[in-house]
């Protein structure tokens, strides 16, 4: 189990973990605790965005700062995916064409575009919550801060799901490590880690539908993609999972402002 956290945490993150021997078993077995690697990645977030607030920043500064110290942390990883997919399926109405696009390193206008649109609604969303934390001194700030953390958690989560029983749609790739390769288990597993939460607001029904309603909207792009992308590309690939998971946490933020 540890092996398999030092993996997550090794390919999620720019975190120096040392590992020798990584198998494709071991990769396939970390996406279970793809949900714990989101959780630190977004705690990171949430006591930054404290530090920031606490020193007089601006909750629309402090944001933007959060979505570029997150794209830092995770070495921008999945927004790579974001770029590529949106490239792909502005480039070309044929499946090989558009995963062809998405396999080359330059990114075009419509990855451009893509990339800008996520990070505004990252911002938009981080920054409204930052306010709600500034504002507001009771336990609605302590949800608040969970929440910021709780999405990236769930959005990962979600990632997984999309991989669970999809078909890649090349003969190789880094995405081939996951698609298809992740079994209940590892699905049940993570999902244990999204629980707390549930259970530290159970006693405020209000907020516990809130932070369900979340959860749900954040699910929201891998159930979308499970089904364009195999219709669209043949299947998911790892630029289809990254894309699924930033954008689950543009609306996963968004819905808190609108549901917490």
């Amino acid at each position: 189990m540890i092996r398999s956290i030092a993996v997550a945490i090794s390919f999620l993150t720019i975190i120096p973990v040392k590992l020798t021997c990584v198998t494709q078993e071991d990769i396939a077995k970390s996406g279970a605790f793809f949900p714990l690697t989101g959780w630190i990645i977004g705690m990171a977030m949430a006591c930054c965005g404290w530090l920031m607030l606490a020193a007089g920043l601006a909750p629309l500064a402090a944001a933007v700062l959060l979505v570029a110290f997150e794209a830092w942390l995770t070495r921008g990883l999945h927004l790579d995916g974001v770029a590529d997919l949106f490239d792909g399926m502005g480039g070309s109405f044929e499946a090989e064409k558009r995963l062809a696009i998405m396999k080359d390193s330059a990114t075009g206008a419509f990855g451009v575009v893509g990339i800008v649109v996520v990070l505004l609604l990252k911002t938009a969303g981080l920054s409204t919550l930052l306010t709600f934390v500034q504002t507001w001194q009771d336990l609605s700030t302590f949800v608040l801060f969970i929440c910021i953390a709780f999405v990236p958690a769930a959005s990962r989560w979600a990632m997984m799901t999309l991989a669970w029983k999809s078909r890649y749609p090349r003969k190789n790739g880094t995405g081939q490590m996951f698609v298809g390769h992740i079994t209940v288990k590892e699905i049940l597993i993570g999902f244990l880690f999204l629980l707390p939460v549930l259970a530290a607001v159970s006693s405020q029904t209000r907020i516990l539908i809130g932070i369900a309603a979340v959860f749900y909207v954040t699910m929201v792009p891998s159930f979308w993609l499970r089904y364009r992308a195999h219709e669209l590309l043949g299947g998911v690939t790892g630029d289809v999972l990254g894309a699924s998971c930033e954008f689950g946490e543009a609306l996963g933020w968004l819905a808190v402002t609108l549901f917490i």
